[in-house]
């Protein structure tokens, strides 16, 4: 119990060149992000425009990419709203002119052609939220480029996944196997109490476990973990207590680090744990990828994103899954299907059970997965020969038979 396994992997591990350029790389974008002007952000209008963001991360870049914007226009947000409302043409024209230098950007490279939308989006919500409702979004939007609509990070390798657990502490550990299993969002992690996590037992035996994504929140849903995932949540949960942290259903499913207890030492703030939310998350496996070498340059797009463990449980659960099951455990929208198509929890259970020994990753796992299927096979084979052996048995009686036959009829 000397070291602490919640800590980050510089704690564990020295630190590698790549994971300094990564950390560098890191600050300066942050020190960029401070320096953000959000001066222009002020006045009645962008209150409502504030109240339709949902989280932290969302609001943060819209309110960058609106107050770019309004720098731009020379305007204020209220200004702009006002000059919307007694003049839509001249606004519209002003938009248009703002989402052209945009798509010159995108033209020269400079920015992807799939994000020209998202410096769109921040200008129309606030119009909408103020009741503007003349702009001509759809003309605005013929005049933009089509972009790649599919991202060009991919699912890990089982060998990457090994590696990754490996050599990460039990917190990383946990984080992956749950996100690779439960085919979660980043996101998710804001929100998951250790209360949401209830395990599936067929008598003393843990099938699978239920987690309750999004609790409270319009967009619930139910998804589902292995045995393997809920074990390492339970042992990292039961480190957690050894240390003198009192875990309740309350507490956050993932922590920050806290001082390892010694021997007449503090405890530091074990017993104030605090959520290590998405933004944490996403860092902590960022350092793990780069200390890795999962990633050794940098780059805004990477190959290995933490998006790919939702890519794996996708790619892994449709191999003996539903199609339309595997988009409801990711909590996705099924469209028209939202209507008519509503399977029960039971259901949804049935056919994810289907895939956890797709989703688990231990070798033990997949030694016993490939002795049954070699089990199989054996067994079919001996099935056939046990057919063959009869046929021959019965054609060979039936042979003798007919032979008694005709030495009793003389012939």
């Amino acid at each position: 119990m000397g070291s602490n396994p919640t800590g980050p992997a510089s704690s564990l591990y020295p630190e590698s060149d790549s994971v300094l350029i990564y950390r560098l790389w890191q600050s300066h974008i942050m020190r960029g992000r401070k320096r953000s002007d959000l001066s222009s952000l002020e006045g009645k209008s962008i209150g409502s425009f504030r109240e339709a963001l949902k989280s932290e991360v969302t609001t943060d870049v819209y309110q960058r990419r609106l107050a770019l914007f309004l720098k731009w226009a020379r305007l204020t947000a209220d200004e702009f709203v006002a000059g919307a409302k007694k003049d839509p043409h001249r606004i519209q024209d002003l938009i248009t002119s703002y989402m052209l230098v945009q798509k010159g950007r995108a033209v020269k490279r400079e920015i992807s052609a799939s994000t020209l939308s998202n410096y769109r989006k921040p200008i129309r919500l606030l119009l909408e939220m103020n009741d503007v409702t003349s702009i001509n979004w759809k003309r605005i939007s013929r005049l933009m480029p089509s972009g790649r609509r599919f991202a060009l990070d991919r699912a890990p390798t089982l060998e990457e996944i090994r590696l990754i657990i490996g050599r990460s502490d039990i917190r990383v550990q946990a984080i992956i196997l749950v996100m690779l299993s439960g085919g979660i969002r980043l996101g998710a992690w804001d929100y998951l109490d250790w209360g949401h996590v209830e395990p599936i037992r067929v008598g003393r035996t843990v099938k699978a476990a239920k987690l309750r994504v999004y609790a409270g929140e319009p967009e619930e849903y139910t998804a589902f973990i292995t045995p393997e995932a809920y074990g390492k949540l339970e042992e990292y949960i039961g480190y957690r207590s050894q240390c003198g942290e009192k875990i309740t259903k309350g507490s956050p499913l993932v922590r920050d680090k806290w001082l390892a207890p010694t021997r007449g030492g503090p405890k530091g703030d074990v017993n104030n744990p605090k959520r290590l939310e998405s933004n944490g998350v996403k860092r902590l496996l960022d350092d793990t990828f780069w200390r890795l070498r999962i990633r050794t340059e940098r780059k805004r797009r990477h190959e290995f994103s933490i998006h790919s463990f939702r890519k794996y449980f996708k790619t892994r659960a449709e191999q003996v899954m539903k199609p339309i099951n595997v988009e409801t455990l990711m909590g996705h929208s099924t469209g028209v299907s939202d209507s008519y198509y509503r399977p029960t929890e039971k259901d949804l259970l049935d056919d994810y059970l289907r895939a956890v020994p797709l989703l688990t990753v231990s070798e033990v796992e997949e030694v016993r997965r490939e002795s049954l299927a070699v089990e199989q096979k054996n067994s079919e084979r001996l099935r056939q020969l046990e057919e063959l052996v009869s046929g021959l048995v019965a054609a060979k009686g039936a042979q003798v038979l007919a032979l008694r036959r005709r030495r009793k009829s003389g012939t």
